[in-house]
């Protein structure tokens, strides 16, 4: 019989999604509070049981992983085949790249790519298993994740994937042949012409003092990734204009309206007006205070700390925090459902024999 035992290191979490839930307090759109609520309930259900979750064998881990990350490789060629297809029949070659590769099933390419990331790092560190299939997983996952091109994602599973191959690979000719393969791929992307590039090289085309000063922008601008986030810096501000929403925040998805109007006032596009603040410390910030921002950063660093431990999920947790500089992640169901789960899976791992499971 497995031992039951109450796991302390996920109190801070549920703290955190206890806190944004009774925000409603104070919060200063209480129906728009009361609509968050529901989408957070989520998270709230996955720290209680989080606290009286069993210990979970890595093994039995790995086998759920395994079959998970095959799911997602075939779903990624299926994906992959539809595009191909549907551009020699339209030849529009936005097809092949970013939300439109994956639109058939109404997906989102950066949260699709936060998917495939977790599946290709899990595979690229798990010495069990065929070769063959861990190579093809390998190369399905990480040609899909190139064409998903998700930047932040992409840079940060490259940095990952360089570290594992270093460190874990022990033959040094192995070791060179994968680095080279990395280094290769990537200066093929952003040396020759195509949408993927063009989306990083776009970055430097980023006006910083306008995007923080200007009062009011001309209609049709075209806006970078980077500029989109710093309007987002600018709506924080202003928004942020007493002690008390520095300290409490304006309540669970209370700033909808607050950002709905500094945009029509700044004449962005209309797409903004309906923007969350695309970072998920930000977010925090703003509709929770310094105390839920506080309650979230010491809930990454308990898993973090963990991480460098076990090593199990620490390329999870890296690309999570990396993420959520960009994305409000856990401000979508979509998030709530993948972060909560492996968030709570990576304190329920049993450690107390790592010498005969751990995944090298």
């Amino acid at each position: 019989m497995k031992q039951f035992h109450i796991q302390k290191a996920i109190i801070p979490f549920l703290c955190f999604s206890l806190f944004s839930i009774i925000s409603v307090i104070w919060s200063v759109d209480k129906p728009q509070t009361i609509h968050g609520i529901g989408r957070q309930i989520p998270l709230f259900l996955y720290a209680i049981s989080g606290m009286f979750l069993p210990k979970i064998s890595p093994l039995e881990v790995r086998k759920i992983f395994n079959r998970f990350s095959v799911f997602v490789c075939c779903l990624a060629a299926t994906l992959i085949i539809l595009a191909i297809l549907r551009y020699y029949k339209y030849e529009f070659e936005e097809f092949l790249y970013y939300h439109e590769l994956v639109s058939p099933l109404d997906l989102n390419a950066i949260y699709v790519s936060y998917v495939v990331s977790f599946c290709f790092l899990y595979t690229l560190q798990d010495n069990k298993g065929k070769v063959l299939l861990k190579t093809i997983k390998l190369l399905v996952l990480g040609f899909f994740l190139i064409l998903l091109s998700s930047k932040m994602i992409l840079t940060t599973t490259v940095f990952i994937s360089a570290i594992m191959v270093f460190f874990k690979i022990k033959r040094n000719l192995h070791r060179l042949l994968l680095l080279g393969f990395i280094f290769i791929t990537s200066l093929f992307v952003l040396v020759f012409a195509n949408p993927i590039k063009n989306r990083f090289v776009s970055e430097f085309n980023t006006s910083y003092t306008e995007i923080l000063n200007e009062k009011k922008f001309e209609k049709g601008r075209v806006y970078t990734g980077i500029e989109a986030r710093l309007l987002q810096v600018r709506v924080f501000n202003e928004i942020m204009n007493s002690p008390k929403k520095y300290f409490l925040g304006v309540g669970l998805d209370a700033s909808k309206k607050e950002i709905k109007n500094i945009h029509a006032r700044l004449n962005t596009p209309i797409r903004f007006h309906t923007y969350n603040f695309h970072n998920q410390y930000l977010q925090i910030f703003a509709e929770l205070g310094i105390v839920g921002l506080l309650m979230f950063i010491i809930s990454l660093t308990l898993a973090l700390k963990r991480a460098f431990k076990i090593k199990y999920l620490l390329p999870f947790i890296i690309i999570s925090i990396s993420l959520f500089i960009t994305e409000s992640v856990i401000w979508r169901q979509r998030g709530i459902l993948f972060f909560g789960t492996l968030y709570i899976l990576h304190f329920t791992l049993d450690n107390q024999n790592e010498s005969k499971e751990q995944l090298r």
